[in-house]
């Protein structure tokens, strides 16, 4: 498979630097102007509707996207890297086909729920279940192309913001979101065809680590919202969401630059392992400075929840400062996620990224019946630090040691 945007430059192989500043700087700015203005348009639906039609709407969503990112079967954090491996992971063709049948088969039951358990408003959401599962922006960003990687992403967000001011109720919400993410799925679509990867891929089944990783991941990081809603009330799980979109909007962007990142380290790691290791010790200096950022931001927004939102989710103020503390720990090891994804260490960091959600899910069982959403907030930090850890030692164990074994074991 040919690395187009790496190779149709004059002069060769661009450099290592080259290449962050020609994928990353395309692909992240897309992702953040459409994360931005998805952002924009949930704070739109928070102030159009009440803090439990909001909770209604985002507890509908984040059960959409835990069944898409089954039906995505690990393709946001492999995708790029198996582009970039030309064929070392298998079919990227096959890939697309195992994911469109599984996000098929998981709309038409994510639908069915909807109805039976009397939710049919909530219908348009399965949207965004077909849209994180069936989005092919993995492919460009694996071909180096961070300018088609990342258009989607904006598309999606600037018509959801745009159709959220037509939103006062919660189906009305619902319908905007999926009309958000369904826009964007056929923007994905169109810029992505499937490639014809006969000539280099590996046979082989598609191992599910990476989706485990994912999983967990968003587990870690919206149960508490779920749990919320379950073990406290719709209210609090509204509140909650919302306050949590000021973080995870740096979340968003992080993650577009973990993205950037993998096809650039699984390059380097099976061409030049000296490079690898400079790539991996100039993205830890950024991420310290990127993180000492995100803790400034704590007492800022702490005063601004109740002039943004509204004095009715005040009491979503210092769960939030938790929650950016915890952003700031994410973002401190961002890089060295990326890395062990481009080194094919898939079942040591599914399984470290587990572990955190285990000790996640105890502590909001044990801590949301008694403190609410600050327990909430408590747990999500203290499973971030664990993982954080897990990750450093995983990674600087293993170091920049080329593997010779099978790179998905």
């Amino acid at each position: 498979m040919q690395h187009e945007g790496a190779e149709s430059r004059a002069g060769g192989e661009p450099t290592t630097g080259q290449r962050v500043r020609s994928i990353t700087l395309p692909y992240v700015g897309l992702r953040s102007l459409g994360q931005a203005a998805e952002f924009v348009g949930w704070i739109v639906l928070a102030r159009r509707l009440d803090p439990s039609g909001l909770g209604e709407v985002a507890v509908g969503f984040l059960l959409c996207r835990y069944a898409g990112l089954v039906a995505d079967w690990g393709a946001i954090g492999r995708g790029a890297r198996d582009v970039a491996a030309a064929g070392r992971h298998g079919s990227v063709r096959g890939y697309l086909q195992l994911r469109t049948s599984i996000a098929a088969a998981l709309s038409v039951v994510g639908s069915a729920l909807f109805v039976l358990t009397g939710h049919a408003v909530m219908v348009p959401l399965i949207v965004v279940l077909m849209s994180v599962g069936m989005n092919r922006d993995w492919i460009s960003l694996g071909m180096e192309r961070g300018f088609r990687a990342g258009l989607p992403a904006a598309v999606q967000g600037v018509v959801l913001m745009g159709a959220s001011v037509t939103a006062d109720t919660p189906g009305m919400g619902a319908a905007v979101v999926g009309v958000g993410y369904g826009v964007g799925l056929a923007a994905s679509l169109m810029l992505n065809p499937a490639p014809d990867d006969k000539a280099t891929a590996r046979p082989g089944r598609q191992d599910h680590w990476l989706l485990v990783a994912l999983i967990a991941n968003q587990v870690t990081s919206s149960l508490d919202i779920l749990l919320l809603n379950w073990m406290a009330s719709t209210t609090d799980a509204g509140i909650y969401a919302t306050v949590y979109r000021f973080p995870n909007a740096f979340v968003a962007l992080l993650g577009g630059v973990i993205g950037a990142l993998v096809p650039i380290a699984t390059r380097t790691h099976h061409e030049d392992e000296g490079e690898h290791g400079r790539l991996v010790s100039r993205s830890l200096r950024v991420s310290a400075l990127s993180a000492s950022a995100v803790l400034a931001s704590a007492p800022v927004l702490y005063y601004l929840i109740p002039v943004v939102l509204g004095d009715a989710y005040a009491p979503g103020r210092v769960p939030m400062v938790l929650l950016v503390v915890a952003t700031a720990v994410i973002t401190l090891m961002a890089p060295l996620h990326s890395v062990l994804v481009a080194r094919g260490r898939d079942r040591r960091y599914a399984l470290l990224v587990s572990a955190g959600t285990g000790l996640n899910v105890g502590l909001n069982l044990v801590l949301i019946p008694r403190f609410g959403m600050v327990g909430a907030g408590t747990s999500t930090l203290i499973a971030q630090v664990l993982v954080a850890a897990l990750v450093w030692s995983a990674a600087m164990r293993q170091g920049g040691r080329r593997r010779q074994r099978r790179p998905d074991e």
